[in-house]
């Protein structure tokens, strides 16, 4: 590249690929807000009335969840297990790398994570990551609003998961062997999903590829 002149050599960034495996290790709730609610607080919003229709105990389970195939059309019981056999629940990639930068600065490995965001990018399609789970469960839960009643929600916890995450970094700016050590970092105090502050959804690096 030439500059007034000068000939300027270009540094090509070193862009390397890996696969990291993480494993729970405790329960990872998955609980975004669901449709029903975006509903319920869109006709707020918009002055109507409230329906006198009773929610959707199933549509609110299974709207709570990212998919990767997409969210399921069959909100019964019966439409949630076969999504969870069929399809797969996820986690988010910008989770994930948010997660990731903040370890960054909480633990001193940089002052800002502005070096880590621009370095290091996890590949999910449509920004998802699927999990792998043994054993899923809903809890009952009365949750206190900033105003009226409380109210039941539905809460969706895994057990025994795991997720792939791919990676693409460049390697003369944070190596692999430093990336791992931030996911565990993570990992061990931030975790991912719902509820963190209580210590749901920690994990540690199982493998490196």
């Amino acid at each position: 590249m030439k500059n007034n002149g000068e000939i300027i050599a270009l540094k090509k960034p070193n862009i390397k690929h890996a696969k990291v495996t993480i494993i729970g290790d405790g329960t990872l709730c998955l609980n975004k807000m669901n449709d029903v609610a975006v509903r319920t607080l869109t006709d707020e919003r918009k002055n109507k009335s409230k329906s006198l229709e009773k929610p959707n105990m199933w549509e609110e389970i299974i709207t709570a969840i990212h998919w990767r195939d997409g969210k399921p059309k069959d909100f019964s019981e019966k439409g949630l297990y076969k999504a969870l056999k069929e399809n797969a629940p996820c986690i988010t990639a910008f989770g994930l790398k948010k997660s990731f930068g903040d370890a960054v600065v909480r633990n001193g490995i940089d002052k800002y994570k502005t070096k880590f965001d621009a370095s290091v990018n996890i590949v999910a399609e449509n920004g998802l990551v699927p999990i792998k789970f043994a054993q899923y469960s809903i809890d009952e839960k009365l949750m206190s609003p900033k105003k009226g009643s409380p109210v039941l929600v539905h809460l969706n916890r895994f057990s025994g998961w795991s997720a792939e995450i791919e990676i693409d970094f460049v390697e003369n700016i944070y190596s692999l062997e430093q990336i791992v050590n931030i996911i565990n970092l993570a990992g061990f105090g931030i975790g991912i999903g719902s509820g963190r502050s209580s210590g749901y959804g920690r994990y540690h690096v199982e493998t490196v590829e």
